[in-house]
């Protein structure tokens, strides 16, 4: 099958090796349209094809990110625009200035800027020094672009990130996505403390040791309050909106492993696996575990992609070589450097499934970005129909790029086509067959629903006999 790994480091950092499966030292055979993928990873941190970011619960943000398995040395800085000019002074002392083109329009911004400059130095109510003003500048070009998906990361994040995308984590185990201004909990990880404490699908929070959740800027700083070390209790207040009550929870943070993919068999021939997030190693678990059912006899399978946020790309990719022959699977278009691409990413001969296997996809409204991808190749490959919800619509991923301070900024770099052309950013995926869970289990974790009160399964099923 093709490799997907780019010639870059796939691993986390200090999280070990991953499986050897698909784990080649290069791809000399790639199959790209051209060659510019070399030259556009080398620089990325991580691509991300992601709604869900996993921070001490697994968060959630609604219209994330897309993650790819491309890890990128930190020691590798962005490419410099060459704007910071050293001149000495009279006193033998270097001075700093920024140096744009001399246009009408960057010398109306530029003093537009020096006015603001000297107003917060000169009056703002506590002092600031010229070093806080210029990482303020800094943050906010990044957070003035009003792109959901581009935001500055502080160190302690990026830290979280790590973690969190390495399957192993220190938390409570709820998955929450930021809707509107409130933040609520989309799915719960099996025996977590969360689930052991009472708290459901669907609670929204109220407070976090005390401090109002209206009071946290985003999804990221409400997990980062949440998380803590192994044994340490947090208290969490949430409303739930089924009792119109608030309901209040002292948790003991532990160290939580998410395990990314659970199979079982459903008939003697139809096979289940249940794709939690295409994080580190999860293609290997899910080979492992179709080739486990195939020993089993399956004859089909239904991917449960519900409340998957997303991943790593590479994972999918991974995933869907073994599941399809030769052909497309994604095209991605973006910048890099300047520099446009378009990058188109091919699956080889060999499959892992038999040509006549069919699937049957179970998607809601929280399965994003690298669940679409998923999904939606396959229905563009005839190979599957789709149940369930219409799906988040996540069509664009971003790059993640490490600053000298152990700070990021991720920014929106490209959007990625299905093997159709369609992109489905803002659209999402709308079901072959639309099906709604019944009211009374649908604040209940996935995994503890019964088969037969599974609405979307049983669909899902039925269309595989």
């Amino acid at each position: 099958m093709q490799q997907y790994q780019h010639n870059i480091n796939l691993n986390q950092p200090d999280h070990g090796q991953q499986p050897n499966v698909y784990q080649p030292d290069q791809i000399q055979d790639k199959k790209v349209k051209n060659n510019f993928w070399g030259y556009f990873l080398t620089s990325v941190v991580s691509v991300i094809l992601t709604v869900a970011m996993i921070l001490g619960i697994l968060i959630s943000f609604k219209g994330k990110e897309l993650f790819s398995n491309a890890q990128v040395n930190k020691e590798f800085f962005p490419k410099k625009s060459q704007i910071i000019n050293v001149k000495e002074n009279e006193d033998g002392n270097d001075e700093l200035s920024l140096v744009f083109k001399n246009t009408p329009a960057n010398k109306k911004s530029l003093e537009k800027l020096e006015t603001i400059f000297s107003i917060l130095q000169n009056d703002y109510y506590e002092e600031l020094s010229e070093n806080q003003l210029i990482d303020a500048m800094a943050i906010g070009m990044v957070e003035q672009l009003e792109s959901p998906y581009t935001f500055y990361m502080t160190p302690e994040y990026v830290e979280e990130m790590e973690d969190l995308m390495s399957g192993e984590y220190s938390g409570i185990g709820a998955v929450v996505e930021q809707v509107g201004a409130s933040y609520q909990i989309s799915d719960i990880i099996e025996d977590s403390p969360a689930e052991k404490s009472g708290l459901m699908v669907n609670d929204v929070f109220v407070s976090v040791d005390g401090k109002d959740a209206s009071e946290f800027e985003d999804v990221a700083i409400l997990a980062l309050n949440i998380r803590g070390e192994q044994g340490t209790k947090v208290v969490i207040e949430i409303y739930r909106a089924s009792d119109n009550k608030n309901y209040k929870f002292e948790i003991t943070r532990a160290n939580i492993t998410n395990a990314n993919i659970r199979s079982e068999m459903l008939t003697d021939d139809i096979g289940y696996v249940r794709i939690l997030e295409f994080s580190d190693g999860a293609a290997d678990n899910f080979i492992t575990a179709m080739d486990n059912l195939q020993d089993q006899g399956a004859k089909n399978i239904v991917f449960d992609l519900r409340n998957n946020g997303g991943g790593y790309i590479d994972e999918v990719l991974y995933m869907l070589d073994y599941l399809l022959s030769e052909g497309e699977l994604t095209t991605e278009i973006g910048r890099r450097n300047g520099q446009e691409f378009e990058i188109t990413e091919f699956s080889d001969k060999e499959t892992g499934v038999p040509e006549d296997m069919k699937f049957a996809c179970i998607m809601n409204n929280n399965s994003a970005s690298a669940s679409e991808l998923f999904a939606g190749c396959l229905r563009d490959w005839n190979k599957a129909e789709l149940v369930g919800e219409t799906s988040f619509g996540k069509g664009v991923g971003t790059i993640t790029q490490y600053l000298e301070d152990g700070s990021a900024v991720q920014i929106t770099n490209f959007y990625y086509n299905l093997p159709s052309g369609t992109n489905i950013d803002g659209t999402g995926l709308t079901p072959d067959y639309e099906v709604e869970l019944p009211e009374n289990i649908r604040n209940m974790i996935i995994s503890r629903i019964d088969s037969k009160e599974d609405t979307q399964l049983q669909k899902a099923i039925e269309i595989l006999e």
